[in-house]
């Protein structure tokens, strides 16, 4: 099914812009054809009047009017007049009386001009110009008086153009003005097209309503997620943030963080260098989260066309994924050591089956004495000292292990450790202890040395908490010692490296100590010190 129709957003396109090309094309050219219109009449008046005024001033005209001269040169001047100039359909020479002396039409001698009892130049007006009844019907026109040399009043002469011509020029200058909006309109039809599919293709084919749908439909999905979204320009200016990125930097509205720089809302944040790299970062501490204690951030380059043109960070609480994590690894700490602790047992039942089989059953039965009395003693010292189920259950496999590899692991017997969580969660000291463990019984595994042990140490204090983790094996170089702490640093080769960071990362979220002592060939020790203070709520 599809999104859009095919021409519904291109139909209100062509509609709106016709509208608008019509509109302001009839706007302006009203506008325009009542200037251009008035300015033809006011031609139209000066052309008239000049020709009244000079014709009025022809010597041949008063002569003729006093009475000095035939009409006949007179008669031929002003046909010649007539035929020459475009502007005049007709010339009238008339006395003080109205008695026409001149006339195109010289059946019209003779008559008197109408109305030439309301003609202002026979009462005092050198000229005028009027629209009235002519000899040849209704004129616009313009009259000027004839006066003699002495200033007498001799007539006057009327020069005029039937309003029919006058309505002529009229229609022919509206008709370019039609013409005109037609090529107007043709041309903005040709443009909204354009406009419309470069729209569209802007919207990627969809209609304006299902754009906004969808838009909306992915604003809430963004905004239904646990994870902060933040999104920058070149500039680093804030484009885009969703509701857990608001709340995770103590902000309200999208209003509040929109358009301003980054480093105002945020001022620890690297994700800036981005525009500069142009180089993903993924899982990323964040320390420094206005509204969160510990976050982990994705980074990435947005690109268009090949070239940067900003950078979006997904960041999410660290809490949930660190529990999960404690969680997870020290579940695998406790099934390696039981593992290991089983495999022992198998091979002491395998033991004892042997025996009776070769018809030892007495030295079974001392075998199976012996075996639990050491068990028994082992396991009740780590219970009797650490409280801690898990961690005591951690110690027994481990233990275990330790010994099928030749190694000798032992609790100190001044340890403790309440089954409370004061300082830590059950989880977190087995993870941290399981991995110290691991790491000194692989090293010792892979020595040649002949004094293999490994103590463990746990004092539980009123207000600390200590852990110490020391081995025999061949110690760290001096060179590494400083970045132990660091992804992918082992002594173990690579692949290796990342129980110590964890280590680090969980020392550091418990607001803990950390201190390493090693030497060449001298053994290592680890020791860790917390506090009920760094205890997470």
């Amino acid at each position: 099914m599809k999104l859009y129709s095919s021409k519904t957003i291109r139909q209100k396109i062509q509609s709106l812009t016709l509208f608008l090309v019509l509109t302001t094309a009839v706007l302006g050219m009203s506008t325009t054809l009542a200037f251009s219109l008035r300015m033809e009449y006011d031609n139209l008046d000066r052309n008239l009047m000049n020709s009244a005024l000079v014709l009025a001033q022809s010597p041949d005209v008063a002569d003729v009017l006093a009475g000095r001269s035939d009409s006949e040169v007179l008669t031929e001047y002003l046909n010649g007049t007539i035929s020459r100039v475009q502007d005049i359909d007709a010339i009238v020479v008339a006395d003080t009386s109205g008695t026409i002396v001149y006339s195109p039409d010289p059946s019209y001698v003779g008559t008197t001009y109408p109305e030439v009892d309301n003609l202002s130049v026979l009462h005092g007006d050198d000229s005028e110009v009027d629209t009235g009844a002519g000899i040849s019907g209704v004129e616009h026109r313009a009259q000027a008086a004839v006066h003699d040399q002495d200033g007498t009043l001799l007539g006057f002469v009327s020069v005029g153009i039937g309003v029919r011509s006058v309505n002529r020029t009229v229609i022919d200058t509206v008709g370019c003005f039609l013409i005109l909006t037609f090529i107007a309109a043709s041309v903005g039809l040709v443009l909204s097209r354009h406009l419309s599919r470069s729209i569209k293709e802007s919207l990627m084919g969809y209609e304006p309503a299902a754009f906004q749908r969808m838009f909306h439909q992915r604003e809430g999905v963004l905004d239904a997620l646990d994870e902060g979204i933040l999104a920058i320009d070149t500039d680093s200016r804030i484009v885009y943030m969703n509701q857990a990125g608001l709340r995770m930097v103590n902000a309200k509205t999208l209003d509040d963080v929109l358009g301003k720089s980054l480093h105002d809302i945020y001022p620890d944040s690297q994700l800036s260098r981005l525009l500069t790299t142009g180089r993903s970062e993924y899982n990323v501490h964040l320390s420094h989260v206005p509204g969160l204690r510990s976050a982990l951030s994705d980074r990435m380059p947005i690109l268009e066309n090949g070239k940067i043109v900003g950078a979006v960070a997904i960041f999410r609480d660290r809490s949930e994924a660190t529990s999960l994590a404690e969680e997870l690894t020290g579940v695998r700490h406790l099934v390696e050591a039981m593992r290991a602790y089983t495999h022992e047992f198998i091979n002491k039942l395998h033991t004892i089956l042997g025996m009776i089989q070769l018809g030892q059953v007495e030295k079974a039965e001392q075998y199976i004495l012996d075996i639990s009395q050491v068990h028994h003693q082992s396991v009740s010292r780590v219970m009797n000292q650490i409280q801690d189920t898990a961690v005591a259950a951690l110690l027994v496999g481990k233990t275990s292990r330790a010994s099928e590899l030749g190694i000798h692991l032992q609790l100190d017997p001044k340890s403790s450790l309440s089954a409370d969580e004061r300082f830590l969660p059950s989880g977190v000291l087995v993870t941290i202890l399981g991995n110290l463990i691991e790491n000194a019984t692989e090293c010792l595994n892979r020595s040649s040395w002949k004094l293999r042990e490994i103590n463990v140490s746990i004092r539980e204090k009123e207000d600390h908490l200590l852990l110490c983790v020391e081995d025999t094996g061949p110690g760290i170089v001096p060179e590494l010692l400083p970045y132990i702490f660091e992804p992918n640093v082992s002594t173990k080769g690579d692949g290796h490296g990342i129980g110590l960071v964890r280590i680090k990362e969980l020392v550091n979220l418990y607001q803990g100590e950390i201190r390493v002592e090693s030497e060449p060939k001298s053994g290592t020790s680890f020791f860790l010190t917390f506090s009920t203070q760094g205890r997470r709520k």
